[in-house]
């Protein structure tokens, strides 16, 4: 099976995949990247500082730069990635599948039409799902662009229950969907979990924590969609109550905001701990008992999956997408709507409050992240490409 991958820049959560996939006997993968962004050093806006990756984004498996039109090597709007040459590899490869990420940009629509023009299957994966509510005209407009988009694929990996509803709420039926679950490398941060538990005690007190009370985790960018500040408004809550404490592993544009708002209502237990590399960030859910995601608009929260991982309860928004899927309502964790602050200060309190809750909910979390792992994915996308090439073949 030769397949082709494009994507629009070396991201640190899908490497592991493509190398695990590269590893599969029988597949001769190679990733067709639109620019080099997190390659190289660059500012992050979200984090508000220079992010380099410190894990390998470029090892095992075959890649390939594509030139890009834009001079910006930034991935912003649908016009920052234009890479032509996409077209000429897929006319000389010989491929038996093009698998590309999203459909956001203009070189993603300019290799669907090169496929097809050669006849190679085209498989879309994203994250899209349709919890954001946008006006009525909006959703129309992008409907009928999707809906003829989505007439050029062979069919959609969708990445969980959401991402599934989304692709059949424009047309996709349902024998052109398959199932590669939205995944992190678990082996390794179950290595890294066995690893740091001898020493919790010091982390935690690297983090602010000198003692044994329970300590909330928000992991990720210190933005508005990640509503930070309403977690810190139910920790204070829970705090007037139960002894516990707040650490934001991450940084950006709210940070600010969040230490004068701990300081003026005297909360010493919040802590920020400022952009963490992915080496760091293990740390981070070692020391904690519990992982919080209140955003009002995330895709999926793949730090979902890392605090899993290590046997942490979740704590999320009915708009993260990937909680209909790994968090179990009274089985390891809570969902709550995303704009109650009661009812995020309610979830917080009984997982704070109890510690056999805490330890009954975590051992669920790393059982259920079992079946959302790489070789999940790997199988998923080896179906699909062998389901496709069945079918042409009919």
């Amino acid at each position: 099976m030769k397949l082709a991958a494009l994507s629009s820049h070396p991201i640190q959560y899908f490497a592991p995949l493509f190398r695990r996939l590269a590893a599969q006997p029988g597949v001769d993968l190679t990733v067709f990247y639109c620019s080099r962004q997190s390659a190289v050093p660059r500012g992050d806006p979200g984090f508000g500082t220079v992010v380099q990756w410190d894990i390998g984004l470029l090892e095992g498996y075959k890649y390939h730069f594509l030139p890009n039109w834009r001079r910006a090597d930034e991935v912003r709007g649908f016009f920052s990635l234009i890479n032509p040459g996409i077209i000429l590899e897929l006319r000389q490869g010989r491929w038996d599948a093009l698998w590309i990420h999203g459909y956001m940009h203009a070189t993603n629509w300019l290799a669907i039409m090169a496929a097809r023009s050669v006849e190679v299957p085209v498989m879309l994966r994203g994250e899209s799902n349709l919890l954001d509510s946008r006006p009525y005209w909006r959703r129309a407009l992008k409907g009928v662009a999707l809906r003829l988009l989505l007439r050029q694929v062979d069919g959609a990996l969708y990445i969980g229950s959401h991402n599934r509803e989304y692709y059949r709420y424009y047309g996709l039926p349902e024998d052109k969907l398959h199932f590669v679950p939205y995944c992190v490398d678990n082996d390794f941060f179950q290595q890294e979990a066995a690893r740091l538990r001898p020493q919790r005690p010091i982390l935690r007190r690297r983090f602010g924590v000198a003692d044994d009370r329970p300590l909330i985790l928000f992991c990720g960018k210190l933005i508005p969609t990640k509503q930070p500040v309403l977690l810190l408004q139910a920790f204070k809550e829970v705090r007037r109550k139960h002894p516990c404490a707040l650490v934001y592993a991450g940084d950006g544009i709210l940070r600010r905001e969040i230490e004068e708002l701990a300081a003026r209502e005297d909360l010493p237990d919040v802590h920020i701990t400022g952009f963490l590399n992915q080496s760091a960030v293990s740390q981070a859910y070692a020391a904690a008992d519990v992982l919080a995601l209140p955003s009002w608009s995330d895709t999926w929260g793949l730090v979902i999956n890392e605090g899993m991982n290590f046997g942490l309860p979740v704590v999320a928004s009915d708009r993260v997408g990937g909680a209909v899927d790994l968090v179990r309502e009274g089985e390891n964790g809570f969902v709550v709507p995303h704009h109650d602050t009661a009812a995020l200060t309610s979830a917080l309190a009984r997982m704070v409050e109890d510690p056999a809750r805490r330890e009954r909910f975590g051992r669920r979390s790393l059982e259920i992240i079992q079946n959302w792992g790489l070789d999940s994915a790997v199988a998923g996308i080896v179906k699909a490409c062998n389901g496709i090439k069945s079918d042409d073949l009919k």
